[in-house]
């Protein structure tokens, strides 16, 4: 029987856990560049041939002598071989490859096998940093461990610590495997990195939210305690969770410092704590190893090649992972007020950072929305508008997916790259396929939930819809945070039973959110309470949306309230503006069809039906008056609903 570890000089290869390192350190590896180095070290001073590693590799696939040469020279720069000069693996041209040391095997580790190196224990490190319960009122910056630390949480409850499953008394009742991500403390010199703490925060999130069986409290409702005084039992009860992640960091220069504590929630006993000295340079590297070399020994989280896959944020570049993380904050910030100006900065940060990584996947996706993905919602609308027609934009859109899908290191990832893309290809069938898949792997991912309630709007799918919305409005208030996609999609799939009711909801836990707010407003206009619409009216026309979206809501409210002439004073406003949107919808609440039939007809054009079909989203648009976006659908199979009059509608005479 083979024995787990294959050593050869100061290289170290684990079996069974997929792990590598030379001289003591990590290496990291693609998946196929590690199945190369196995083969090679369990086949020692053997010529491999070129054929046998396509079998052993690449089983039932046919890939190019390109795709081996690719895999073999991120090996050697892994290991810092020399291909010209080998001293590991050596090529024979033509025919394959050969390891080139001796090896020898160990049933045991011979070494440590997490780092090679000493990792301070809890005991060791400063008390001056060591987290300590506490009240949240500081931001965090600089804690780039950012999906280390998260996934080192996800398992360490998933078998190693059996005493945050069994945590007792009140949080005997919450899920074992619920988590808060606190608002990390500054002890830097300088606190001007809140935008960074921002970004980062909602990616350690994002990376959590992986986890299928992990409840995860969202940023957005940490972030709200950090001004309070709460300890960590409060803390815990007011987010729903079982434990608290906290930490503190210390910058220097290009040094830092990441201290991070675990804490049962019911008694707040400290469960575990670590911290990490590293330079700037090394801070994605490092995350990704730590990561996988702590939660890779508990087998019941994933895969190794899973796990992998999922620890990689997708660059190497710390600029462009830092333009990244602004963008992240841009767009939550926007979101929040409403500010046009930050969907503007978040566009741009994306593109920086595709700039500054060309294989920078998510870049290049985040990037692609704002050019075309999000043409039609409230406040991502012609972020570029100003300087390209749609065709110019689309094309961009499709560059930047494009770019996301050959990038992608991921195949689960890249399912939601390629269902949005074949979404605006218009292959709504192909594209509601692609998206379901991928929720199977990802059941919490509450973007891809968001995407599918909209691709299912356009296939005509209304139980989808619903079934879409009520995923959003649990998930997304399970997590403290709740989303008013959820209002939206609720709203314009009919579903006026639970409509108000999810709106009320969401209001009472984000009074002031201006994207709530427009949204239940327009939830209850649709579901027949105009008098509780009219309470959020006043708060919402103060916040920062732009002009159009408060005009609308006021004329919604005129409609139900049959204040016609009100509503007519409205219309010639919007009438008389160059959004198309606004126009449109004007033209549906005054009941008049033939003009909001003119006013989309321009779009019925073969480049510019990606345009056209995000109207299918509302239930009261008629395709069958767009010959050729009738045709269109008919060619992809898709049967709509019959089109409904907007039940609060003016008259238009």
């Amino acid at each position: 029987m083979a024995e787990r570890y294959l050593q050869a000089g100061s290289i170290r290869l684990d079996r069974n856990d997929e792990r590598l390192w030379k001289d003591g350190a990590p290496v990291s590896l693609g998946q196929k560049s590690f199945a190369i180095i196995k083969v090679l070290m369990e086949n020692p001073q053997t010529l491999i041939t070129k054929d046998e590693l396509f079998e052993r590799v690449w089983p039932d696939l046919a890939v190019s002598d390109a795709v081996l040469t690719t895999a073999i020279k991120e090996l050697r720069q892994a290991l810092g071989d020399n291909a010209r000069a080998p001293s590991i693996v050596e090529t024979v041209y033509g025919r394959g490859y050969r390891f080139l040391l001796a090896v020898e095997q160990h049933s045991a580790d011979p070494a440590d096998p997490v780092t090679g190196q000493q990792t301070p224990s809890s005991e060791n490190i400063a008390q001056s940093d060591k987290p300590k319960p506490r009240a949240y009122g500081v931001i965090n910056r600089w804690s780039v461990l950012a999906l280390a630390l998260a996934l080192i949480v996800s398992t360490i409850w998933f078998g190693q610590n059996s005493s945050v499953q069994s945590a007792g008394s009140a949080a005997d009742k919450l899920n074992p495997k619920s988590i808060a991500v606190m608002p990390f403390a500054d002890f830097s010199a300088d606190r001007d990195q809140q935008w960074f703490a921002d970004g980062l925060t909602e990616e350690i999130l994002t990376g959590l939210a992986r986890t299928p069986d992990l409840r995860v409290a969202s940023r957005t409702a940490t972030t709200r305690l950090r001004d309070s005084n709460l300890d960590v039992r409060e803390a815990a009860k007011s987010l729903n969770v079982a434990n608290i992640l906290d930490g503190s960091v210390r910058r220097s220069g290009d040094h830092f410092r990441v201290t991070v504590a675990l804490m049962r929630a019911s008694d707040g006993v400290e469960l575990w704590s670590r911290n990490y000295d590293r330079t700037e340079h090394d801070i994605i590297s490092m995350q990704e190893n730590i990561a996988y070399d702590i939660a890779v020994a508990l087998k019941t989280v994933m895969d190794p090649a899973k796990l992998r896959a999922m620890v990689n944020r997708g660059t190497k570049s710390v600029e462009a992972y830092e333009a990244y993380l602004r963008g992240v904050a841009f767009e939550q910030q926007s979101s929040v007020d409403g500010n046009f100006d930050s969907v503007i900065d978040a566009a741009e940060s994306f593109e920086e950072a595709r700039k500054l990584d060309p294989n920078f996947a998510e870049a290049h996706w985040r990037s692609a929305q704002y050019w075309f993905g999000k043409a039609t919602r409230v406040n991502t609308s012609a972020v570029w508008d100003a300087k390209h027609n749609e065709a110019d934009r689309l094309e961009q859109y499709f560059i930047r997916v494009d770019d996301a899908i050959a990038a992608s290191k991921d195949a689960t990832e890249r399912l939601k790259y390629e269902a949005n893309r074949a979404l605006m290809q218009l292959k709504f069938e192909e594209s509601f396929a692609l998206m379901t898949r991928y929720l199977k792997a990802r059941p919490r991912d509450i973007d891809a939930w968001e995407d599918i309630g909209e691709i299912s709007a356009y296939a005509g799918k209304r139980d989808w819809v619903r079934r879409a919305a009520e995923r959003v409005q649990t998930l997304s208030i399970e997590e403290g945070a709740p989303r008013s996609r959820a209002i939206t999609m609720t709203t314009l799939s009919l579903d006026f039973e639970h409509a108000a009711p999810r709106a009320k909801e969401q209001l009472k836990l984000r009074r002031g959110h201006a994207m709530t707010e427009y949204q239940a407003h327009r939830a209850l206009i649709w579901s027949g309470q105009p008098a509780e619409a009219r309470k959020i009216l006043d708060r919402l026309t103060q916040s920062k949306l732009p002009e159009i979206n408060m005009t609308l809501a006021r004329m919604r409210q005129a409609c139900a309230e049959k204040n016609i002439n009100e509503a007519r004073k409205l219309a010639d406003q919007v009438y008389a503006s160059p959004d198309t949107t606004g126009k449109w919808q004007v033209a549906q609440m005054m009941g008049d069809s033939d003009r909001a039939k003119a006013i989309l007809q321009p779009l019925d054009h073969p480049e510019r039906l990606p345009t056209l079909v995000q109207y299918m989203t509302y239930p009261s648009f008629d395709a069958n008056v767009y010959p050729v976006l009738r045709d269109t659908l008919a060619r992809d199979g898709t049967n709509r609903p019959e089109a409904i009059s907007m039940p609060y509608a003016c008259k238009s005479t």
